[in-house]
């Protein structure tokens, strides 16, 4: 491996060595913060860095490879999100017009494939909209069914082997998912548009769950406590910033080549994202044991079966405070306020305002550049002010748990009132003047996961990521069908009733604010 040197002993530095040497008798004394002097802390993969030896990381970083570096393994975690949803952006938008344009075929009673596409403009019947919005919904419900069935096992492996196999193991599935959705809407004579559902089977291997679980236990490993909830904003702005500004840069491409070549982009992002991972070094670690350790026996199954209900009766331990108990049922109300501006509201605005797909992108990609002036500027800025002794009482808060847990709230109130205005907007602009206030809550995902893992241990923080992406994802079982009902219901009544989808959202936005309400921050350092 180029750039590496070797370890203090002589022996070359892998993944999993230490990034700072130490002697045995103080190897672990120093990432627990013990008051007890030591001459060389360290941090190691898989264990977090405490305020007493944050300050030697930088300098014992000049004398080992730049590869681990916390600040480099950080900024690569963006980017390989950044890239996976630049890949999930450009999906959406062609998906959506090559199916679309399929049942169109049907409706008018043509052979798909043949004699090229139909006009747009013909496609936007409600029987049509009310199909494709039925045909993606329960495509995204399978993906989270099979989704929240192997989130946990990825989860105790990643515990267990590491993060980066998992990661890369979830990632190559979404590859495989991809191609699947496009034989079938390639060959639409062979294979009916149904069997579109075929693809969930490739979330067996981890999915957007797992992938995000794996992100933020990166994350969680190296990051201080003091700028976690930063660092997970920052995920969550790569990832909202690769989801909004894509479907631009979808439409602009669907303008000049049609929707082929951007699915065809989307396999590569998926591909590029695998590679960036294998780049990555690892992050976990577990002690080997001793050489004078006496040899275990093989397990036999019965024992095997023993450990797995106790790991599994460990994993669930992590709710075991009402605090945390609460933020995982924030979770599971979660997905409609993501779901709403992704595909669904590419779908939405063509149908309600009447504009091609291809040019819908461009709506959501306002959405996204608000987003991430408010997540990298305007929510930095405030959650520094309102810890500040500076700041006036009214506004002060006393510690950063405290902070997260009220702006979670303020943003969860403000999600409310933004999705309400969508719901009710009479044109586009006053659409858009809704996704802007709406930007504004941004923050909430990352406020309510750092406060989750202040209430949890480092041993457990990969397993409660686990369970959070599952119930995250598993609100997609019930969100993506309640979105196409309330649209599909919304065009029956016609008028501004085509806007209940939104309406929907900002009622679940409200029962998160009340269950945030509730919430309380951890009074000891975290890992109850």
């Amino acid at each position: 491996m180029s750039g590496l040197s070797s370890s203090g002993d002589g022996d070359p530095i892998t993944e999993r060595t230490p990034l700072v040497g130490t002697s045995g008798a103080s190897e672990n004394s120093g990432i627990q913060g013990s008051p007890t002097p030591v001459s060389t802390p360290s941090w190691k993969p898989g264990q977090s860095r405490s305020p007493a030896v944050a300050s030697s990381i930088s300098d014992a970083n000049t004398a080992l490879s730049w590869r681990y570096s916390p600040s480099f393994i950080l900024g690569l975690c963006y980017l390989i999100v950044l890239v996976g949803s630049l890949a999930g952006g450009f999906q959406q938008i062609p998906m959506t017009r090559i199916y679309e344009d399929i049942l169109c075929h049907y409706y008018y009673g043509k052979s798909p494939g043949s004699g090229g596409p139909i006009d747009e403009a013909l496609c936007k019947k409600d029987v049509i909209q009310s199909e494709l919005a039925y045909l993606f919904a329960f495509l995204e419900a399978l993906n989270a069914g099979i989704g929240c069935l192997v989130a946990l096992l990825w989860g105790i492996i990643a515990d267990r082997i590491g993060r980066k196999p998992v990661y890369a193991t979830a990632t190559i599935g979404m590859i495989f998912h991809v191609l699947i959705i496009m034989v079938v809407g390639y060959f639409p004579g062979t294979f009916p548009t149904r069997w579109i559902w075929v693809s969930s089977i490739a979330h067996l291997l981890g999915g957007p769950s797992v992938i995000g679980a794996c992100t933020y236990s990166i994350v969680s490993d190296i990051a201080l406590e003091s700028s976690r909830s930063i660092a997970f904003m920052r995920i969550h702005v790569a990832s909202l910033s690769g989801n909004l500004v894509s479907p631009a840069l979808a439409s602009a491409m669907m303008s000049l080549t049609g929707p082929w070549p951007a699915m065809w982009l989307t396999t590569v992002l998926w591909a590029l994202t695998v590679v960036l991972i294998t780049i990555l070094p690892e992050t976990f670690h577990r002690p080997s044991p001793s050489d004078d350790t006496a040899p275990v026996p093989a397990p036999t199954i019965k024992l095997r079966v023993i450990r797995g209900f106790a790991q599994l009766k460990d994993t669930f331990s992590i709710v075991g405070t009402i605090s945390v108990t609460l933020v995982l049922c924030i979770c599971l109300l979660s997905m409609p306020v993501v779901m709403c501006t992704l595909q669904f509201m590419a779908q939405y605005i063509s149908k309600h305002y009447q504009i091609p797909l291809a040019k819908t992108g461009y709506i959501q990609s306002v959405f996204g550049i608000a987003h991430i002036v408010v997540v990298l500027l305007i929510v930095p800025g405030v959650s520094k002010l309102v810890v500040q002794p500076t700041t006036p009482r009214l506004l002060r808060v006393a510690n950063e748990k405290d902070r997260d847990l009220i702006l979670a709230r303020w943003s969860y109130l403000i999600y409310a009132v933004g999705s309400l205005i969508l719901g009710i907007s009479p044109s586009l602009p006053v659409f858009i003047t809704g996704l802007v206030i709406m930007s504004l809550g941004s923050g909430s995902a990352s406020f309510i996961k750092s406060i989750a893992t202040s209430h949890t241990d480092v041993e457990h923080r990969s397993r409660l990521f686990s369970i959070m992406a599952l119930l995250d994802i598993g609100s997609n079982i019930w969100a993506t069908p309640a979105l196409a009902g309330l649209f599909s219901l919304g065009m029956k009544l016609g008028g501004m009733w085509i806007g209940l989808p939104y309406l929907g959202v900002s009622i679940s936005c409200i029962m998160m604010l009340i269950l945030a309400l509730f919430v309380r921050a951890p009074t000891t350092g975290g890992g109850n």
